[in-house]
């Protein structure tokens, strides 16, 4: 990695913005030991810290292991020091190193699932956090959309149809690799100049803490205009899309002038920049030809290596698994056949689920990831014993052209415990149990016995071994596909249609990984309830308290939807009603217990929103499209509704909520006058139910919260006895 001019004093601005004294630290420059591709260390002595690093990452690093012997931890929840150290405490002098001299951070999707309206603020804190968690490549797609747009113009689109291409903001990943176009926007009238002037922020801070920005290039995905008739498309979700031949002059000139404009508007990347494009993420290329592919694949590289000479190709892993009935190792090969090897680094996408090193990564250098988070979907999970054992195995066994490791999560911000012991163990192995004691320290600048039992118990369900899949909440369900263990019901004789044995999340053979497991994790929001009067970290505290008890009374939604289905199979209306008024009411508690935290408000994401906006109707625009993402995701007829689905207060009780109602409604109908239910009726209610809520319609706007001052504890703890826990 490339030392920054200001070494120390990019360290010593994290320290600063973490609520360190920095006047009382001193950072070092060291050198790595043998087998280490980057070191750091500390010690404190007389109120005087020493943080020393092979690169300002590692010092940064230094700096947060620090915090973690003195008990404390910089998180996503908890981003600065409460209270701060007047001054550092004693440390013996203490050095680590890791041999991974890549640590990749974010998805290319995470730009829309957790980052499309943050401002500076919210980044700079996330670079900070970057810096503590040892990131050296973040991927940056910040104002990919601006310039795509001047190259699409510059190429002879007209302005208005390169406008309109591009879309909506939340949406841009997904344009950006070809799944997608012309949907949702136009962007405000200020958007280009202020998200380069945010983009160029973004790149002159990592930069500064000796960060390599990794940056993204079109996969040659234009408008019809452009392509020419006879160019072939490509499909994802019901989009289909023209796609220049990646072997063509035309695929070259466009990625000369992307470049080109990208470092216009964004300024210079470097001698050696590394740039991600992704032409076929989850689409199937045009042709399985062998020689196709081939051409293909090398066209991609040598239109790279014209424009920007020392460029290294950041592919994703992900076609080959997600696509593997087409993507065979024939084919793969083939394809990365004619891009030379120090051109190309691979990204092991899902490793801690479903990875590909054990089978060579095809000869190519390559990274191991964990997405772990898909589309930003409520869900409490995650293997740490599973996570230890992997990386640790990375780390020791240096499978042949490793050159690091990293987190590709679809969105950020959930499941803490998971993110800070990947980025742990980055710098050597660890004890799962002992960790997960460690933490709870950490977690909430508190020692005390009742956060290490409330951790133990999360580690022994939540985060249990196996736990690679999350368990889909049933709230966010959408009340239409149904799943097996309710075929064999019967109405008036007949068996029910699929909308009426709902839910796929019900299924019985979750029983003892999820109701089972609800009496421990109430436990543990007990356990922490019990400190948060305590606990310097109160924020942290409150978000995790909120969080569990939502999941207990989302989880066990699961018996009242199944009474409801039990009722109809007896023909009994009221008990469906009887059912559904208990559903109701664990739904509104939700509803008020994720109005309680900032950040569990849909509110929070529809204000960040129409921020963007310099008028009421652009504001208008930007919260619908914002709406689109977390709802019906994208059309009606393509298969993503709900894929972001949160327990957001607004969300479940302006969206979810009347869903659920008009399905025991319509099979309530159905079971007392016999016969089975109209499958169209519920679809045209559930349709216009979701249709209302993404335009922000009557019955969407009368649950937005606005009252947030109830205490998270408090209320979670009334929730938990209502329900019995």
């Amino acid at each position: 990695m490339k030392r920054p001019a200001d070494f120390a004093e990019a360290v010593l601005g994290v320290v600063a913005r973490s609520g360190g004294d920095g006047a009382r630290v001193r950072v070092e420059e060291m050198a790595a030991g043998a087998g280490d591709a980057a070191a750091g260390g500390f010690e404190a002595s007389g109120g005087l810290l020493t943080l020393r690093g092979t690169d300002a990452v590692a010092a940064a690093s230094a700096y947060a292991r620090y915090l973690h012997l003195q008990g404390r931890r910089i998180t996503w929840e908890a981003p600065t020091l409460v209270p701060p150290f007047r001054a550092w405490p004693d440390a013996p002098a203490t050095s680590f190193g890791t041999p991974f001299a890549i640590r990749y951070h974010l998805n290319v999707v995470t730009h829309g699932y957790s980052t499309p309206f943050w401002t500076w603020e919210r980044w700079e804190r996330e670079l900070d956090w970057m810096a503590l968690h040892g990131v050296t490549h973040p991927l940056v797609l910040t104002a990919y959309e601006v310039v795509l747009e001047e190259t699409l113009r510059r190429s002879g689109v007209g302005e208005a149809e390169a406008r309109a291409w591009v879309g909506g903001a939340p949406h841009v990943p997904w344009m950006s690799m070809g799944g997608m176009h012309d949907f949702g926007g136009p962007l405000p009238g200020s958007w280009g100049e202020r998200r380069v002037r945010l983009a160029r922020r973004i790149l002159a801070r990592a930069r500064e803490l000796g960060m390599i920005p990794v940056l993204p290039l079109t996969g040659g995905h234009v408008p019809r205009s452009l392509a020419g008739p006879d160019a072939p498309e490509i499909e994802w979700q019901g989009w289909r899309t023209p796609a220049l031949d990646p072997s063509s002059d035309a695929y070259a000139a466009l990625v000369r002038t992307f470049l080109g404009v990208q470092r216009e508007v964004l300024g210079d990347p470097g001698p050696n920049p590394v740039i991600a494009v992704d032409p076929y993420i989850e689409s199937v290329p045009p042709s399985g030809d062998l020689a196709a592919l081939a051409a293909a694949g090398g066209g991609v590289h040598r239109a790279i290596a014209a424009a920007a000479p020392g460029a290294t190709w950041l592919l994703q892993g992900w076609p080959f698994h997600y696509h593997r009935a087409f993507w065979t190792s024939e084919r793969i090969d083939a394809y990365l056949s004619e891009v030379p090897d120090e051109s190309l680094l691979l990204i092991d996408l899902w490793g801690e689920h479903a990875p590909m090193w054990r089978g060579g990564m095809h000869g190519r250098r390559w990274l191991w990831t964990a997405v772990h988070n898909f589309g930003g979907r409520f869900a409490l999970f995650g293997d740490l014993d599973g996570l230890a054992r992997d990386v640790l195995e990375l780390a020791s066994e240096r499978p042949a052209r490793l050159e690091g490791v990293g987190l590709a999560p679809e969105a950020i911000e959930n499941n803490t415990v998971y993110y800070e012991l990947a980025t742990d163990l980055v710098w050597g192995p660890v004890d799962p149990s002992t960790w997960v004691d460690e933490f709870a320290v950490q977690r909430y600048g508190l020692d005390d016995e009742r956060a290490r039992v409330a951790w133990r118990l999360l580690a022994s369900t939540l985060y249990a071994p196996g736990r690679t899949r999350s368990i889909p909440s049933p709230v966010i369900a959408r009340p239409w596909h149904a799943a097996a263990p309710f075929a064999a019901q019967r109405l008036a004789g007949e068996a029910l249609p699929e909308p009426a044995r709902m839910s796929a999340n019900i299924d019985a053979e979750n029983d003892p990984a999820v109701l089972g497991d609800l009496p421990r994790i109430a436990r543990a929001a007990r356990e922490l309830a019990a400190i948060s009067d305590l606990a310097p970290q109160r924020r942290a505290l409150e978000h995790d308290v909120a969080e569990l008890t939502g999941h207990v009374l989302a989880q066990q939604a699961r018996v009242h939807i199944r009474g409801i289905l039990a009722a109809v199979a007896a023909r009994d209306p009221a008990g469906v009603h009887d059912c559904l008024e208990r559903l109701r009411a664990d739904l509104l508690d939700l509803d008020a217990l994720a109005a309680t935290v900032p950040s569990s408000r849909v509110e929070t994401w529809l204000d960040a929103a129409r921020a963007w906006a310099e008028t009421p109707e652009e504001a208008a625009i930007m919260e619908r499209d914002a709406r689109s993402l977390v709802s019906v995701w994208g059309h009606q007829s393509s298969g993503l509704h709900d894929y972001s689905g949160r327990h957001w207060a607004g969300l479940v009780s302006g969206l979810y909520l009347p869903r659920w109602q008009a399905w025991a409604e319509w099979l309530a109908e159905a079971a007392g006058r016999g016969g089975s239910p109209d499958v169209e009726v519920l679809r045209e209610r559930v349709v216009a139910i979701e249709e209302n809520w993404r335009a922000g319609g009557p019955t969407a706007t009368a649950h937005r919260p606005t009252d947030g001052q109830a205490d998270p504890v408090q209320t979670a703890l009334a929730v938990l006895t209502r329900i019995g826990y």
